[in-house]
């Protein structure tokens, strides 16, 4: 046998080249076998089903009564509009969120691919725990896998994706989670409209006592001065007139919007729209086998192509070469190195 060819000190580009075209026999053996793990990565992969929800948020009705209280701050009178809209943006990190997913976490699905069986979303997703707490944590991270959220720019909606090997589970999936999201908006509203009507009330209360006694003022004042009809008192009695009016205005606006919040208080309509609703999928997901193939015949060629140059370092006699070779070597597991 022929020893190995001696490169140069200072091997060019080309150099490198003609070694890699020597070579081609190992580079097409890493390519062929980059594409059959990748194709045998994406063959032997469990399909998966996608079932998805498209909703869009309505705009408070909160938002219409700013402007009727605008008045109040006149008097210093501060309510909570209540009009902050929540956008898409919300509602996608809302289905990620550890308060959405716990709800569900404990919940059980009627899986029609295992016989009709009701199986624990903690079993469906193989944690397996025997601690309480950390059986849930570790069942939220599992969902949070499966289920995700996202914007709809075009049209102001979000979406919801629930990808499982199970077609009556993804599709279970994305109705459950569209009622969780109905049903923590309504809470969340409510409970906001309580501590609105509870405030609005009190500022009610406290209008109406102010109106009065500028009533007053101005009955005690019209009571004293019956005849006079100087300049002095004129200007006195527009004045208490214009407080009077003013007062008006302002327990008329916070006495409107005292009943609509006791209205928002027991309104229980759904605040989302729901433009798609979930379907059952009858098809799984492309498994993407070709692109997983010429993704591994790439990385096999690079990772063959690296080899070659270690290869080639190793024989030349360049000192920059040989410090490549030896930091390549030495990041290599102990059971590879030299060879």
């Amino acid at each position: 046998m022929s020893s190995p060819q001696q490169l140069p000190d200072e091997p060019s580009a080309l150099t490198l080249a003609t070694e890699l075209v020597r070579r081609r026999r190992v580079l097409v053996g890493f390519a062929a076998a980059g594409l059959l793990v990748g194709a045998l990565t994406g063959l032997l992969s469990r399909r998966v089903y996608s079932s998805s929800a498209t909703f869009l948020p309505q705009a408070s009705a909160d938002q219409a009564m700013a402007g009727g209280l605008a008045l109040a701050a006149q008097f210093g009178i501060r309510v909570p509009s209540g009009g902050t809209t929540w956008g898409p943006a919300i509602y996608a990190e809302l289905i990620s969120s550890r308060g959405m997913l716990a709800r569900i976490a404990t919940d059980s699905i009627h899986v029609a691919e295992m016989g009709g069986k009701w199986v624990t979303i903690t079993d469906l997703l193989d944690v397996d725990e025997t601690d309480p707490a950390q059986r849930l944590e570790k069942t939220i991270r599992a969902l949070r896998k499966v289920v995700s959220g996202g914007e709809v720019k075009r049209i102001g909606a979000v979406q919801i994706t629930v990808r499982t090997r199970w077609p009556s589970v993804s599709y279970a999936l994305a109705n459950r989670t569209l009622e969780e999201i109905n049903r923590f908006n309504l809470e969340s509203r409510k409970s906001q409209a309580i501590a609105e009507r509870t405030f609005t009330e009190a500022q009610t209360k406290e209008a109406e006592q102010l109106l009065k006694d500028a009533e007053d003022r101005m009955a005690e004042f019209t009571q004293q001065n019956r005849v006079s009809t100087s300049p002095e008192l004129s200007v006195k009695k527009d004045r208490l007139q214009r407080e009077i009016t003013l007062r008006q205005q302002t327990y008329t606006s916070l006495l409107q919007s005292y009943s609509e919040a006791r209205l928002r208080e027991v309104r229980d309509t759904p605040v989302i729209s729901v433009l798609e609703s979930p379907v059952l999928p009858v098809m799984g997901e492309a498994r993407k086998s070709a692109l997983k193939g010429v993704v591994g015949t790439v990385a096999g060629v690079l990772f063959g192509m690296i080899v070659v140059l270690v290869r080639t370092a190793r024989r030349s006699s360049s000192p920059q070469l040989q410090s490549l070779f030896n930091a390549v070597d030495e990041a290599l597991p102990r059971r590879l190195r030299g060879k």
